[in-house]
């Protein structure tokens, strides 16, 4: 009964929380002790968690920032087996991995969404196709609603590259024409940058979620070598004598 009267307290005080969610839901997830993947999904409103997206940017970075906006979402319409998901444990892929430069945070997290939210046999998909939007579209394309920011025209780059380091310098090399001086990987251009792409990545990944639920979405095949799909001659110079 203790549990039961907790639960009623929680739902009282709509702690992300639905009316669709009864409190014999509640209960029954929190009594099984595990959860079966994929997680119920419901559709969102890619400019809302957008928004969220870029806000959390600038609370603890890029990783955090998507996959706090999309699940938080999900926790708020969906409540359930969401609830448990502590969206803090994403910080530390900011900056490629606790500034490591390695896998874009927006896309280790996405990552994650996808295979809490999708079929076993799809998740993987889904993410080769949002890698290779990311690598081939010039990015960010959100604009923020508030701050000088929106104000002026932003610079985009393709990044070529899911990794952090190679799409940061890209596009601090075409800011920097735009800007008419170097742009740093530390200045505040770049940070404005990492929260639109947050913001931007966040979007494209409930678009992608809504058509996989609701809509008629459409994989896209990458091709890879070398037991990866990440074109590694980007970063390093090697011949194939020196890979055999």
């Amino acid at each position: 009964m203790e549990r039961r009267k907790f639960l009623k307290d929680v739902l009282k005080a709509g702690v992300g929380v639905t009316a669709g969610l009864t409190v014999g839901s509640a209960l029954s997830f929190a009594s099984q002790g595990k959860i079966e993947l994929p997680l119920p999904y419901v559709k969102l409103d890619p400019k809302k968690v957008a928004d969220r997206a870029y806000d959390g940017y600038y609370e603890h970075e890029c990783a955090y920032g998507v996959f706090n906006a999309v699940i938080g979402e999900l926790q708020r319409k969906v409540g359930g087996p969401y609830l448990g998901i502590p969206t803090l444990m994403f910080w530390y892929g900011g900056g490629g991995a606790a500034g490591w430069g390695t896998l874009c945070g927006t896309l280790n997290a996405a990552g994650a969404i996808f295979n809490l939210t999708c079929k076993q046999k799809d998740f993987k998909a889904m993410i080769d196709t949002l890698y290779e939007w990311y690598q081939t579209t010039p990015l960010p394309t959100y604009i923020p609603c508030k701050g000088n920011w929106c104000k002026q025209p932003f610079p985009k780059g393709v990044s070529h590259s899911p990794l952090c380091h190679v799409s940061v310098q890209r596009w601090c090399k075409n800011a920097s024409v735009y800007f008419g001086r170097p742009i740093l990987y530390n200045s505040k251009e770049r940070s404005e940058r990492c929260a639109r792409l947050s913001a931007t990545v966040a979007a494209k990944v409930v678009e992608m979620l809504n058509d996989y639920h609701f809509g008629n979405f459409k994989p896209h095949k990458v091709k890879g070598s070398q037991k990866t799909k990440m074109d590694c001659r980007l970063c390093h110079e090697v011949t194939m004598k020196e890979l055999s």
